[in-house]
């Protein structure tokens, strides 16, 4: 018993270090790393999903031009699809975007209204945040996209 002792004395006494505990020291945020390329939003099993495109970093016209254009072959490989209307047309406007429907010329009236779905919108606002955050150097939850109704959305607001 006495062995067993000394070898456990012995034991600690090898492995202290003599620093003492502390509390958690705050350190700020934690790093970003470089990001290459451009966030799009698509969706994927029921949710959004950054992805980057090789691209970039680009305005967010560039940017939405690419997401209205759809996921590339690969993307849809990997299960990535949109919620975005074929036949809509998008104008990136400052921290904001305009919507049209492209339709073939309908004689006697205007194309019809429509709305966007909440995953459809989360694409559009999502991708057009991380595009202006890119740009200004900020973080995307910090930036407020002005969507068609005039009301003002974040991506988190999606997420």
């Amino acid at each position: 018993m006495r062995a067993f002792a000394a070898g456990a004395a012995l034991l600690a006494l090898c492995t202290a270090c003599g620093v003492g505990p502390s509390d958690v020291i705050r350190a700020g945020e934690p790093a970003r790393g470089f990001v290459q390329g451009t966030p799009l939003y698509f969706v994927r099993h029921g949710r959004l999903v950054s992805v980057s495109r090789p691209e970039g970093p680009l305005a967010a016209s560039e940017a939405v031009e690419l997401l209205v254009a759809g996921p590339t072959a690969k993307e849809r490989e990997r299960s990535f699809d949109t919620r975005l209307p074929k036949d809509l047309t998008v104008q990136a406007i400052g921290d904001g975007f305009a919507l049209a429907r492209s339709a073939p010329a309908v004689t006697g009236g205007l194309p019809p209204a429509f709305r966007l779905t909440r995953l459809a919108t989360g694409q559009l606002v999502c991708t057009i945040a991380a595009a202006t955050a890119a740009e200004r150097g900020m973080d995307v939850d910090d930036v407020r996209v002005t969507v068609p109704d005039g009301n003002q959305s974040r991506c988190a607001d999606f997420m």
